[in-house]
């Protein structure tokens, strides 16, 4: 199983997560959802939406939490920003 993502979570790029639901925490940080940002140091854009990639089994309000290598939708070629977990926590209970 991919790993839930949080804000500040790093990418692949030396960016990190920019949002995160308050509502669902991992140890203190906001659950990131499919269609939040993160920014990207790499390429002129610097910031883009998260895309899934792949299923997504957990909703918060009808939307995918955010998952280990969902793609990050900046100004970088389509796929190599990624997004990477802080923890390995795999489920949100």
């Amino acid at each position: 199983m991919r790993a839930v993502i949080v804000k500040s979570s790093p990418t692949s790029t030396g960016g990190k997560v920019l949002l995160g639901i308050d509502i669902v925490t991992n140890d203190g940080n906001p659950v990131a959802l499919i269609g939040m940002q993160a920014s990207c140091p790499a390429c002129k854009k610097g910031i883009g939406d998260i895309v899934a990639k792949g299923p997504h089994q957990q909703f918060i309000n009808g939307i995918a939490i955010a998952l280990e290598e969902d793609v990050v939708a900046c100004g970088c070629p389509e796929g190599s920003n990624i997004v990477l977990p802080l923890t390995k926590l795999t489920q949100i209970k």
